[in-house]
């Protein structure tokens, strides 16, 4: 499964594609889509959507993992953040992908241990699981790495508490099963003649 992992921004929007598979994962590409200062906003968020459209159809993800809002931002931040983040949930809703939302401190967690860590701790840890050659250095781009990484520890952490629910399910089964089958041996022993006493000592043997 390839996961796509973005960090929204209406100046810099950074990617990070993953492949999540037996437990393990792997880089496959990263970066940023940088609109350009000279743009004005709403030419910004239209070469996001264009970019995010060309991402999606070159890379095939299976599934996208997105940063949600953080409120801490000042309020004229915020608005242009939802914009953006606007054109890049457009440009996803036409492909047809599932989308995934975590929250900052969500991300840091599942990455550094820590839901307070700064960025340059989150780049740190995904340098040490990725090494520095396979990165673009921009703190975007690895927070966007990092959000897809979030997303797949939580894909093994559904997939293990499913296991463990089917297990737990096929032991009740198997109990019910096991009463229904003495049930039918209490009435075959009844229906021959062998009273309750001796039908007792009978299971009490394993018969």
């Amino acid at each position: 499964m390839i996961i796509l992992g973005i960090d929204p921004g209406s100046v810099v929007t950074g990617f990070g594609l993953v492949e999540h598979q037996n437990r393990k994962n792997r880089l496959l590409q990263c970066g940023c889509i940088r609109p350009g200062h000279k743009l004005s906003f709403p030419q910004r968020l239209l070469y996001i959507y264009d970019h995010m459209i060309d991402l999606v159809a070159d890379s095939s993800p299976h599934e996208v993992a997105l940063e949600s809002v953080f409120y801490g931002a000042n309020t004229q931040s915020l608005i242009k953040l939802c914009q953006a983040r606007g054109a890049i949930v457009t440009a996803l809703a036409n492909s047809d992908l599932p989308i995934f939302e975590y929250a900052p401190r969500e991300v840091k967690k599942a990455v550094v241990g820590r839901g307070g860590a700064a960025k340059e701790q989150v780049q740190f840890m995904i340098q040490r699981l990725f090494g520095k050659r396979a990165l673009d250095q921009d703190l975007d781009a690895t927070d966007a790495v990092a959000i897809a990484l979030c997303h797949a520890h939580q894909k093994v952490a559904t997939h293990g508490r499913g296991k463990r629910q089917n297990d737990l399910a096929e032991k009740i089964e198997g109990l019910k099963q096991a009463g229904r089958e003495q049930s039918r041996f209490d009435e075959k022993l009844k229906a021959i003649g062998v009273n309750a006493k001796s039908r007792r000592r009978l299971n009490k043997r394993g018969w």
